[in-house]
Order: structure tokens, then sequence, then C-alpha cells
């Protein structure tokens, strides 16, 4: 390697970022950087890890300078002139593999700085850029938690970036997933309490995960969202007790080094007014303190009667870059939502009644339920050098749900007109902290590449119904076909006695070790355990109460492969078993045993026109053991045995040209009750042989963008479900369906700031249609929303 022929100044610090063979920096090689934000110094070393080249540096020269980022497809040399941008750096060639980084020379003397080169392939922006439009990312932490390629993944994952969100003009974060993920449906609970998902047959139940650590019951205002990832398959080795089907993680704006202001309003049927902000950028002149603050309010009415939504939120948060090694960002975050629980229209035979979508179970005098949500979040991470490191998370969350409905007490009576109904008012506290530590390392051994982590976590919930009324029989019956919702007097509600008290409890403590193997660049394995101490509870119904408390420890192992015989070309395969979570209370108020999960699956990933389109398809085999389901007319739920999903998933993800984006999805399930435990008594018929309740056996969805230049945009898409059990006796079916909506944007540029104008159609075709429905029985199936439009105004600068 030949000598510098600069010479700095007595300081210089000749620091050897990496020393390594191979690839070189004239070699069109294409690499896939993902660095974030930061001091240069440190992503420089990142940069030639990556790319195995030597870099050489002034380090006073290099001393106070930050980096926007990079992420996407490079050859070395534009991802070291990207990194430089804006630095006041340059760079010069001292060999093939080696380059020498000084600040740039003033006067006639001056260097050329940052020559142009030929992009060799897609670039990809970084993910935390406003202006990013891209569809796909190239790498995830949620799968792994060390940042992998998915290529090198031997899971499905799927992200649903910001871009798509805006794209499709998102207010509800259940859509962002549904309309966009192969396998994934919409879990409607009592009432539509909480946003929920059915991933690969199998309910989530309200277990949404928040920068990976889990989130507490509520709705989730996508404004402060970057993007949401979703796992396939058991997740539990490194997020400790969830359910088998996967896992939804939303990864939350961060503050940035460089100053974005945005403002947008947005208008659309039924009333709908949202307004959000969101302002990042530097507080001082060195970049070591970065803000963020994202606000949201909305208000809307409802095709569905007597429904009237308000919500307010909040988030501030704030990075302090202590040095170039140690980051800390805190997160607040806010939020209060009045709304009206809404428990759909019942089933008649064996379908959902032929009633007005407007119909509404409930009555006006008492409907106004409302939720206020805290949230508290810290992120700390410290690098050791250029291949250790160690990252702190911290959660607390508070959620309080003030009740105020009526609710369907069973399903239609014999008559096939009239519905009982019950009392449902009273408060419910929930508080939850969630906790992680993980050390993860990169070295070699015997010409293996290993990527080692080894971490511990912790959560806890507590739950607390208090002074409710859950009162049968002093609600009138309600006539379907004639209803009358102005039956009640809302100060004789307020004077019957309070009559129910819940409260439940979990923790767990974990600790899990994963190795990330390469052998030759093309095998890539991966070998997991975890081991959880449990302790879970729940009482109930009258004061004092006395919880059922129990103690579970289980090991899990998680196993994958990946072969990759091209670049373009992976093929892989899993073995994962899990734990699930609180089970609630059977009918003699014993805590259910927990649910145990199983999976294999086997599939491949593809990489096409330089990376910019990316696929997945896989075959996978899912079992779950205790499988739980509601006990009708009763609080309580019981094991029915054994279920089993299996099937065919494919993610398609990208760009067909320069100008033509899509996301397309396909799912075959197969999923059904495979052992039946029977419970006569509690009036329960077999389920063994029924399908699962609100998973189709064929779904899909195809959105596709046309942008011939950085203005205009036109797009379209649709989603489809097909037939679905509408329960888990299989007694009435929800009919399947075909939803198409359309979009069109065009932007101007005014003195620095970009005004951008949309317009979004949602069910453009006005198709009847059910996004979901109450397992335990026919009393609700939630009708979907009829043609509505949304129009915005946005403003950056």
């Amino acid at each position: 390697m030949k000598k510098f022929t600069w010479k700095p100044h007595r300081s210089l610090l000749a620091l050897t970022i990496l020393s390594a063979t191979g690839a070189v920096l004239a070699e069109p090689q294409i690499h896939h950087p993902s660095i974030a934000p930061q001091s240069i110094s440190e992503a420089l070393k990142a940069l030639a890890a990556e790319t195995h080249i030597q870099i050489f540096s002034d380090g006073d020269a290099l001393k106070g300078k930050q980096t926007s980022g990079i992420q996407g497809d490079f050859t070395a040399k534009e991802a070291l002139q990207k990194l430089l941008t804006g630095t006041g750096l340059t760079y010069t060639f001292t060999a093939e593999d080696a380059v020498a980084v000084k600040a740039a020379e003033t006067g006639s003397n001056a260097a050329s700085t940052l020559p142009a080169v030929t992009v060799l392939g897609q670039t990809i922006q970084d993910t935390t850029d406003p202006y990013n439009e891209d569809y796909r990312l190239t790498k995830v932490n949620t799968a792994t938690k060390t940042n992998t390629p998915i290529m090198e993944t031997p899971m499905s994952i799927k992200v649903v970036p910001r871009a798509v969100m805006d794209d499709q003009q998102i207010v509800l974060f259940d859509d962002a997933v549904i309309r966009n993920v192969s396998g994934v449906q919409r879990n409607f609970d009592f009432g539509d309490l909480y946003q929920g998902f059915i991933v690969r047959g199998f309910s989530l139940g309200a277990n949404i995960y928040r920068d990976g650590l889990r989130q507490n019951t509520g709705y989730f205002e996508p404004a402060g969202m970057e993007r949401v990832e979703v796992l396939k398959g058991a997740a539990a080795m490194l997020y400790g007790r969830t359910q088998p089907g996967g896992l939804v993680n939303y990864v939350t704006k961060k503050p940035l080094d460089k100053a974005h202001y945005s403002l947008q309003q947005q208008f659309g049927s039924y009333d709908l007014y949202r307004t959000t902000a969101d302002a990042t950028g530097p507080i001082n002149d060195d970049k070591s303190l970065l803000y963020r603050l994202n606000i949201a309010y909305s208000s809307n009415n409802s095709f569905r009667d007597y429904n009237e939504n308000e919500r307010i939120y909040v988030a501030p948060s704030l990075t302090w870059r202590l040095s170039d090694q140690t980051e800390m960002t805190v997160q607040l975050e806010h939020q209060h939502d009045d709304y009206v629980m809404d428990f759909g229209i019942p089933a008649v035979g064996n379908r959902p009644a032929q009633v007005p979508k407007s119909f509404f179970v409930g009555d006006a005098a008492v409907n106004n339920s409302s939720m206020d949500s805290n949230q508290i979040a810290t992120i700390i991470s410290h690098r050791f050098n250029d291949h250790w490191k160690i990252e702190h998370k911290f959660n607390w969350h508070q959620w309080t749900h003030e009740f105020n409905s009526i609710f369907p007490a069973g399903n239609i009576n014999a008559d096939q007109q009239t519905i009982n109904r019950a009392l449902m008012t009273g408060p419910t506290d929930r508080e939850s902290f969630a906790t992680n530590l993980d050390i993860s390392g990169e070295f070699k051994t015997f010409g293996a590449q290993h990527k080692l982590l080894i971490g511990a976590d912790y959560f806890k919930l507590k739950t607390d119904t208090y002074d409710n009324h859950w009162t049968y029989g002093v609600i009138p019956a309600l006539d379907i076909f004639n209803p009358n919702n102005h039956m009640l007097d809302a100060n004789a509600v307020k004077a019957v006695p309070n009559d129910f008290w819940w409260q439940e409890k979990d923790q767990w403590y974990g600790v899990y070790a994963q190795d990330q193997i390469t052998l030759w660049d093309k095998l890539h394995f991966l070998v997991e355990a975890r081991y959880d101490i449990l302790d879970y509870g729940t009482g109930c119904c009258s004061e004092p109460i006395n919880i059922d408390d129990h103690e579970d420890n289980r090991l899990n192992p998680r196993f994958g492969i990946v072969y990759q015989p091209w670049k373009w070309l992976s093929l892989f395969g899993n073995y994962v078993e899990s734990i699930g979570t609180n089970n609630g209370l059977t009918p003699t108020k014993t805590v259910n045993k927990p649910e145990i999960g199983t999976q294999y699956e086997v599939g491949f990933k593809t990489e096409f026109f330089d990376g910019r389109l990316s696929s997945n398809l896989a075959y996978y085999h899912l079992t779950k053991e205790n499988m739980l389901t509601g006990v009708p007319g009763l609080p309580y739920r019981t094991s029915v045995g054994e279920a089993r999903s299996q099937g065919i998933e494919f993610d398609l993800t990208g760009e067909l040209t320069d100008y033509l984006s899509l996301l397309g999805t396909y799912a075959y399930t197969d999923a059904i009750f495979t052992k039946d435990n029977g419970f006569a008594p509690w009036g329960m018929a077999s389920k063994q042989g029924n399908r699962l309740p609100n998973v189709p056996e064929h779904s899909g969805s195809l959105w596709l963008t046309f942008h011939p230049d950085d203005r205009f945009k036109i797009g379209a898409g649709m989603f489809a479900q097909g037939q679905r059990a509408g329960n888990d006796n299989n007694t009435y079916d929800l009919p399947g369906f075909v939803r198409v909506d359309a979009m069109v944007a065009y932007n101007w540029k005014i003195a620095g700031s970009k005004l951008i104008t949309q317009f979004n159609v949602n069910n453009l075709l006005d198709k009847d249609y059910f996004r979901g429905s109450r397992v335990t029985d026919s009393s609700g199936a939630l009708p979907g929303e009829p043609i509505s439009f949304i129009g915005s105004l946005r403003l950056d600068y």
C-alpha cells in the first residue's frame, strides 16, 4: 500500500479503522450500508467495516463533525462521497483499497472535493429522511435486533415504510398493516376496544410493540410512526411472551440533526378533520442536542349512528449525543381519545343481519367512553469500538379507560328480531413497565463471521377494573329491525349499584443469547435460546379480589438457516417455539395454562433490478397448544385444545421502473381447530375441525403508484379477503370482498419549501364488507366504511 502524499500537521492521528482484503474502491461492487446519523469518525468506522477498505484520517479534522448517515445500495466510493457531503472534508486515494480523509484545502491549491461519480444501481434514501419515497428497506432490527439485511434473515418479515402510509393517507394504524402485509387481518375484540391483529391465523391480542418493547392495550396514533415492521411466526425468543402468529412492531420518529418542519391539514367524509405537525432539528451548533415534536388533533363522525370521535396527541422527544460513542433519547407521549365503543351488527342465520350499515346496538344516553394514554421511553446506546455495542431501552405506559356503553348480552333471540343488552360503565387502569439490555458484537473464529447478541428483559403489567357496572337484565332488549336508541335515562343508569371488579397481573424475567454465523459469505446460520421466568394471575369479580397466582419457567429455542447461492437469491428455513401471554380465568375462576406455539417455515427471497424489487415467498406450519376461546355470556376464557395454521405467503415490494412503485401481497391460510377438550356444561359446542374465526382462506392486496417526475403522483390499489368464519363455532360467515382505493397528488416548490396537495378515495366501488367479528358468539360483526374521501394540504420546509 502506498504512503500518504499529503502531510497534515503534527497532531495527525493516522488511524487505521479497518484492514481487509478483497473489495476495492475502484471495483463497481455494490454494498448495502445502513449508517445512522452520528459523528463522522464513527460513521467512517462503520463504512470501513461494511466495505472492507482502509480509511486513514486526521483526528483533529474530524473532531466535532457530524454526518446525516446513509442507507441503501452504493459502491464504496459513492457511499464515502455521500457520508462526507456537507462536512467540509475531502478524500484522496492512496491505494486501491485505502483512502485518506482530511479537511478540504482553501485557496488556489484547494483540492477538488467530492467529485461526481456514476451511480451503479438504485440509491435508497435514509429511512428517517422525511422526503424518503422508497417502498423497500434492505435492513431491519425486529427479526434479530442486529440490523441484519433482510436477505440474510431466516424469517419472513415485512416493512411498511412512512412513504406507503403517506401515499395511502393512513389515519388508523391497523389500516397500515392489513392493507400492506400478507396474512394479516384486523382483530375485532369486545366493542373494538383496542387495535389488534391476526397473523398467520392466530390473534395477537393486545400485543403491539413500540421500538421493540411491548405496549399496553390501546389505539396508537400513526403520526408518530416512522415505519411498521411485521415479523411472521413465533417471536418469543427476543421479545418474551408473545402469540405464535407473529409480532407487530412500530418504529417511532426520532430527532434528526437537520431542521425539518411539516404541517398537514386533512379533511374528509363524515366530518373528518385531522391536523398534524412535525418539527425536528438540532438545538445547538455542534448538533449534540436534537429535538422532535409530533402533534396530532382529529375529530370525526361516522357512517355508524351515534359514533363521534376526537383525539389529542402530543409526543416530544430529545436526543443527547454525549460523545461520538454514546447517545441517549428520551420520548414523552400523551394521547386522549373520546370515542364510542362499537359492537357491530349481530348475525341472523348464517350471515350478519340485513340491517343498515349505520345500525347501533347501544343507547344515546350511555355512549361516551374515553381513553387516556401516557408514556415515557428512553433509549441509551454506547459503542465500545468498531464491533461491540450495548443498548438499554425502557418504556413506562399508563392507560386509563372510562367505560360508558351498552353491549349485546349474547346472540339474537329466538324471534330472530330482538337482542338482549347489558350495561358496562366504570374505570379500568393499566400500567406497564418494559425494559431490556442488549450487548451485541461481531468477531471471527476459524473463518466464520459471528454476530453475537446477549440480552435480558423484564416486563410487568397490572390491570385494575374497579367500581364497574357489568349488569345484565336491567337494559331493555332492542329490536334490530326497528331500533330505538333513546330508551334509557342517564341518571337511572348511574343509580345502578356497582357489581364488577377485575384484576390481572403479568410479569416475566427473560435472558437470551443469539449467534448469527456466516460461512463463505453464502451460508448464514441463526442459533438462539431464551429462558423465561413467568409470574401471572387473574382475579374477579367482587371485592375483595383474590388473584389466582401462577409461575412457569420455560426454555424456548429458535434455529434458522439462509443459503445465498447468488446475491439476488436467498433460500431460508426456521424452527421456532414460543410461549404466550396471560390467559385469563376459566369459569371456575382458575388461571388457564399458557399457550404454546411451534413453527416450521421454509421459503426463498429475491432481489431484482439492482435490488430495487424484492420478494418473499414462504410456506409455514404452525401449531398452538392450550388454544383459548371465550365462554359465551361470561367474562371468562377456556382452553379448547389445539389449533393449527399452515399456508403460503407472498410479499413483493419495490420499484418496477424509476417511475413505478409496487407493493403486492397474497396469502393462502388453512387454519382450523385440531383438538377439542369439550366443555358441554358451559354450553360450548365442539370446535374440532372448525375454521379459526376471521381468517380467510385466500387474501391479498396490490398497490401501485406512478410518479413520472418529482411533482406528480397517481396511485391505485385493492385489497381482498375471502369468506371468513364469524365465530369459533362457525355458525355464520362474513362474506368475501374486494376493496379498491385510489390517490392523486401534486406538489409545488415555493422558496425552498414544498406544498403537497393530495386526494384519496377509499372503497371506490362502494362495496359492502366487514372488518371483523366478535369470535365467542354471533353478537357483532363490524362493517367496513363505504366510499369515502380524504383530502390533504401539507407544507414541508
